[in-house]
């Protein structure tokens, strides 16, 4: 198996099946990212605070990071020489994976929110 990706990958002249594994890749780390915070709502009832979430921003995008850096390596091997539009491709992926997640964090303190105001307050 490793030996028919090492060819598939020396096969493609351009960094574009790169930059789409790279996408791939980026999908479903952001995913299990706002799955945990999914999780973490169930298990204590109650959202991450605005500094657990800034956290995880951080952690996120310290490993999608470390992902781009290993595909454009790879591709540097492969080539001899680092692609420009990889590189800007990988950090656009990266932008687009950070918004996602944010975007997902703030609905979800949207919903929060809605929730509290409906929620009788008992008199007594």
């Amino acid at each position: 198996m490793l030996t028919t990706i090492t060819d598939f990958w020396q096969q493609k002249v351009y960094g574009k099946y790169y930059q789409e594994l790279f996408e791939e890749i980026s999908k479903t780390i952001t995913g299990e990212y706002i799955q945990d915070m999914y999780t973490y709502i169930d298990k204590y009832d109650t959202s991450p605070s605005f500094e657990e979430v800034m956290r995880k921003v951080k952690t996120l995008s310290t490993e999608l990071t470390m992902r781009a850096e290993w595909i454009r390596e790879n591709y540097k091997e492969g080539k001899g020489y680092r692609s420009i539009k990889l590189t800007t491709g990988c950090k656009r992926i990266i932008k687009k994976s950070l918004d996602d997640y944010l975007r997902q964090a703030k609905s979800i303190y949207a919903i929060k929110s809605q929730r509290a105001k409906h929620i009788p307050i008992p008199a007594y």
